[in-house]
């Protein structure tokens, strides 16, 4: 009995080992896997913009407040210039390194059949800027002699190479529908991206400490000493959006005007941050018309992103949509000694930016409790999830827990224990245990019965025979010398 009692707990220890493994290998597998993102939630403003495409995101919690065809692809113009700085600014060592300008590098990049396309910063050949200076005339005026420059420099002396380095970092962060083919922006049909990707790009852009300084200045002059410039002291660079100059129509305080871009065969494109009362938001739209329906000039992309941020400023709000003291259902505990169920509460409160034209009545409220609980119960312990969703689209996620705890009745435990014993797997498999170790005691029964009488029917070895004789012709021979030593 002691035998199979050891084998039983090397059995017991054996399963402990290949359970825990197994636990220790799925969370592996579970921690490999991708994060599960949904869609975020967004508003019908009471307005349309004019843009193909567009986005407003709220910088602070990331969530989308409105969005137009985000996923539908576009030209970015200038706007890959976005992603040359983020090249740039991963790669430089030194940010006041100085480049001189070479002519016939930019005069190649010129050549184009869309010459309307480029933007220019007064910059010439033999003219020495540092990679700062450059990196603020690319950003403020599209300049296409600085992309150009800061390209072949930082592509190891070949544009190419620099364009595929921002199309690998484009993959890297996750976009799928972008495509670059060239560092100024210039029309090409295979250059691409949608407003989605653009605000990939941008949210990784201004986790570069440097970029928002340079792509958000309203104007610089550069430094660097160029004795041969007369005008000098007017070289100025001013930024292309309008919106950050306080002697236009289009001026908005509180927004940083990051990029625009122009293609006559496509629109215009404008990327801006706009920040009121602590609250900052990104605002990303594609192809505004250059006319309107009376073929006059008009400027939608300023005109849109204007209304979009006036919108945000005015008709947002942090509300509480969930509080954390808020009951949620209730759930059986069995074996409690003072109570037999338990109230559930959110863990915590969740408040999120909200829309003042949609009723936060309106959204649902999804839960989940678990089944079949049993004392003890902890207070603050999680007993089920609740989701919030509004138009079918989900807000977050938040664990329920326990408002009080419930101590174990060991009464009421020892009592169920006994009534549902019979119900339970464990009579089955003791009875079988049982039964397969009586099989086996008596087989061993058996087998030493059966064993004990072979060897007693055994004859004795012929070969013991003579070594008997042997002792007995031994005994004899000192019996007889202790007769003659007694005489």
């Amino acid at each position: 009995m002691v035998f199979f009692k050891l084998k039983s707990e090397k059995l017991k220890s054996g399963l402990r080992k290949i359970l825990s493994l197994s636990l220790s290998l799925m969370l592996v597998c579970l921690c490999c896997l991708p994060p599960v993102s949904s869609k975020a939630i967004s508003f019908t403003p009471n307005f349309e913009i004019n843009s193909a495409a567009g986005l407003l995101i709220n910088l602070d919690t990331g969530n989308v407040l409105y969005e137009k065809n985000a996923d539908a692809q576009y030209m970015p113009g200038s706007l890959v210039q976005i992603m040359e700085a983020v090249i740039v600014l991963e790669n430089c060592q030194d940010i006041h390194m100085q480049i001189t300008c070479d002519t016939e590098l930019i005069q190649r990049y010129q050549q184009t059949e869309f010459p309307d396309d480029l933007r220019y910063a007064d910059i010439y050949g033999d003219d020495v800027l540092t990679v700062e200076e450059l990196l603020y005339a690319m950003l403020l005026t599209s300049s296409c002699e600085a992309s150009v420059m800061l390209a072949n420099q930082f592509g190891n002396g070949s544009v190419a190479g620099f364009v595929d380095m921002m199309n690998k970092k484009a993959q890297e962060i996750g976009c799928t529908q972008t495509t670059f083919t060239n560092v100024t922006g210039i029309y090409d049909p295979a250059q691409k991206t949608t407003a989605n990707d653009m605000a990939k790009i941008m949210q990784y852009a201004l986790s570069l400490s440097k970029f928002i300084t340079y792509a958000s200045a309203a104007s610089f002059a550069p430094t660097t000493p160029n004795t041969d410039r007369h005008n000098m002291d007017e070289w100025i660079w001013t930024h292309s959006n309008t919106m950050l100059q306080e002697n236009t129509d289009y001026y908005t305080p509180g927004v940083k005007g990051i990029k625009t871009a122009n293609l006559n065969q496509q629109g215009r494109n404008i990327i801006c941050q706009g920040t009121k009362d602590g609250t900052t938001y990104l605002v990303i739209l594609l192809a505004a018309p250059f006319n309107d329906s009376d073929d006059n000039l008009k400027f939608y992309h300023l005109e849109d992103a204007r209304q979009l941020l006036d919108w945000a400023f005015q008709d947002f709000t942090y509300q509480t949509v969930l509080s954390e003291n808020t009951e949620l259902g209730q759930i059986n505990v069995q074996n409690g000694k003072d109570a037999d169920y338990v109230l559930v509460k959110p863990a915590k409160s969740f408040m999120t930016l909200w829309y003042d034209g949609a009723d936060s009545n309106a959204i649902q409220q999804e839960v989940r409790l678990e089944d079949n609980i049993s004392a003890p119960v902890e207070e603050g312990q999680k007993l089920g999830t609740v989701t919030l969703r509004y138009s079918g689209e989900e807000l977050t996620t938040i664990d329920l827990v326990a408002t009080t705890g419930i101590a174990l009745s060991k009464q009421k435990y020892y009592l169920a224990l006994a009534k549902h014993f019979p119900e339970t797997p464990w009579l089955t498999r003791a009875i079988f245990l049982s039964v397969l170790l009586c099989a086996i005691y008596l087989a061993l029964c058996f087998y030493a019965q059966a064993l004990h009488r072979q060897r007693a029917k055994t004859p004795e070895p012929v070969h013991l025979k003579p070594r008997a004789a042997a002792v007995k012709k031994e005994a004899a021979k000192q019996n007889a010398k202790s007769k003659n030593s007694k005489k």
